[in-house]
């Protein structure tokens, strides 16, 4: 089994930036953990504590360490800021805004933004993320389903949009009840229409990251729901969107829901009459005939997004895994990808692979994947692909040992085949 869940824990990765530590009073990090302590002193969950959930976060220069009972040892104290230790650089636990083993401490992680009430907030969403993952380890979503979830189905696409409209029309209205209801109807007849599978992602991804976004909101003091209409494949982004109006309508309609959570939020709505906030066949129609065409020209955009990545200038490196060993998955950023076919997926960011072989990691830059056996990623890759290189990469070969190195992309593997085109600037890799 791939190390998934590993995965999911790095979803904006940025490049390691060379630093040296200073015991400097005017870095802006500073200027942002008093931003955070002040809007984490406000009453945001039971039992969320983030003045005391250890914090890391890496400014571009360094990685500082708040709150954390054991320092790896390579942190060093701040000079004039007790419990507060730095390291120079990244941190290779500060890969993302997210939540990280750190020394065997759960840690709230976060890329510096500036030094605003906004960062503060997101910091709190990291915070809950520490916080989930103590007391509630369930609230999580397979991310394996959101390869399968069937985005392509305009009923489903055009019940979920009546669904996100109902809960806005719930939190405008003076008697939320009625339309809250409408909201677990709708969802209701949309889940008779897809597999448990995806019924599970969006609950799951609707309590992991749909609640922390909830208490960013809560944080920044947002009184206004931000949403908007999510195209066909933006289910994973939605859940955020979604999950955060759930909480507010059960604010208003279940003052006790946030100690009645089982599996989902949905299951809270009330079920009383919602007739009279029935959709008028005029909404229904133009939202199905708005789901048809979106989703025709989502099929319209996998065929050109293939044909833009294969007539890219410049370099391209190819690596063919032997039949029995494919490539399997480390780490992806599943918000930047796009399913090409049933076996092909577009990586428009980051991706890093591994076999018994060697691995490979590009960051900042499109690779596609073709995927072997039931599934198009995590059942094993047979051959990835990357085009584009602006130049040529640094190739080696010791033997049957190939390392390949570019700003972009870094590959290293033995009991390997190398083949150079300089005619169609093309590095071909084959792992036996």
């Amino acid at each position: 089994m791939v190390r998934i869940w590993a995965v999911f824990l790095l979803l904006v990765m940025v490049l390691p930036v060379a630093g040296s530590a200073q015991n400097e009073t005017a870095t802006p990090v500073f200027a942002l953990i008093e931003k955070f302590d002040h809007i984490a002193a406000r009453p945001l969950w039971p039992g969320l504590d983030p003045l005391h959930t250890p914090i890391e976060l890496f400014d571009g220069t360094n990685t500082y360490l708040y709150r954390h009972p054991a320092p790896p040892k390579e942190f060093t104290p701040v000079k004039g800021h007790p419990g507060v230790y730095v390291f120079p650089g990244r941190h290779s636990t500060v890969a993302a805004d997210t939540a990280a083993d750190l020394a065997g401490v759960l840690t709230a992680t976060m890329i510096f933004h500036a030094a605003d009430e906004a960062s503060a907030a997101v910091l709190a969403h990291e915070c809950f993320h520490v916080f989930q993952a103590r007391q509630h380890p369930s609230w999580t979503a397979n991310e394996v389903s959101l390869f399968t979830y069937p985005n392509t189905n305009p009923e489903n696409l055009a019940l979920m949009r009546l669904e996100m409209e109902a809960m806005r029309r719930a939190l405008a209205a003076a008697t939320p009840e009625c339309w809250a209801a409408r909201v677990r109807a709708i969802r209701s007849e949309r889940f008779a229409l897809l597999p448990p599978d995806a019924i599970a992602y969006e609950r799951g991804t609707e309590l992991h990251e749909g609640l922390a976004q909830y208490i960013q909101d809560l944080a920044r003091g947002q009184q206004k729901w931000e949403s908007r209409t999510f195209g066909p494949e933006e289910v994973r982004l939605r859940g955020y969107a979604s999950g955060d109006g759930l909480a507010r309508v059960l604010d208003r309609v279940n003052p006790n829901w946030k100690s009645r959570i089982g599996n989902s939020l949905d299951e809270l709505l009330p079920t009383s009459d919602s007739a009279a906030c029935a959709f008028t066949d005029m909404e229904t129609n133009a939202a199905k005939e708005q789901a048809l065409s979106d989703v025709k020209a989502l099929q319209d955009q996998k065929g050109q997004l293939q044909a833009a990545f294969d007539a890219q200038p410049g370099w391209r490196v190819i690596v063919v895994s032997a039949k029995d060993t494919p490539l399997l998955l480390d780490a992806f950023d599943p918000m930047n990808i796009s399913a090409l076919s049933s076996d092909t997926i577009l990586h428009k960011r980051w991706l890093k692979l591994h076999n018994a072989s060697g691995s490979l990691e590009i960051m900042n830059h499109g690779s596609v994947t073709r995927g072997v056996g039931a599934h198009p990623l995590f059942t094993g890759i047979a051959t990835w692909k990357t085009a584009g290189l602006s130049g040529q990469p640094e190739v080696k070969q010791d033997g049957s040992k190939v390392t390949l190195s570019s700003p972009v992309l870094n590959a290293s593997f033995s009991n390997a085949n190398l083949e150079t085109n300089e005619n169609s600037q093309t590095i071909t890799i084959r792992l036996q």
